[in-house]
């Protein structure tokens, strides 16, 4: 059973930003699928590597359109991406260092960024890139 589960409620309303977020959303269940069977240790480093490539390739992408379109709260939003990168990176040196117990914090901060910074961030750009021919 995945932990999270994409739904309109989640759409931002730029077909390539719902995508990506649906792809993050399956490397977070991906983790989570084998922490149910036992087996998040054996996935741990290649969602979270998987993870930060998506995720500086996502950004990328979503902050172009931002900047094309001169979004007011760009800066602010990419602060926020920032941030994550940041917090991702240090679950990478964690993890390249051998520190164990690493897949339920990793999997609840991956939900929970993703799911509020969608709803409570994405989610305001919406109407400024549709209005912009974004969609």
């Amino acid at each position: 059973m995945p932990l999270v589960t994409w739904n309109s409620s989640y759409s931002v309303k730029v077909a390539r930003c719902d995508d990506d977020h649906k792809k993050l959303f399956s490397l977070i269940n991906k983790l989570h699928d084998a922490m149910s069977t036992g087996k998040g240790a054996d996935v741990i480093k290649q969602v979270v590597t998987e993870l930060a490539s998506y995720t500086k390739y996502h950004f990328s992408v979503e902050e172009s359109m931002m900047e094309k379109t001169k979004y007011p709260a760009l800066l602010s939003h990419r602060q926020q991406h920032q941030e994550f990168v940041k917090q991702v990176q240090q679950f990478q040196q964690d993890l390249a260092a051998g520190k164990g117990g690493q897949t339920i914090s990793v999997a609840v901060f991956l939900n929970d960024w993703l799911t509020k910074h969608i709803k409570q961030t994405d989610q305001k750009y919406s109407m400024h890139l549709n209005a912009n021919g974004i969609f």
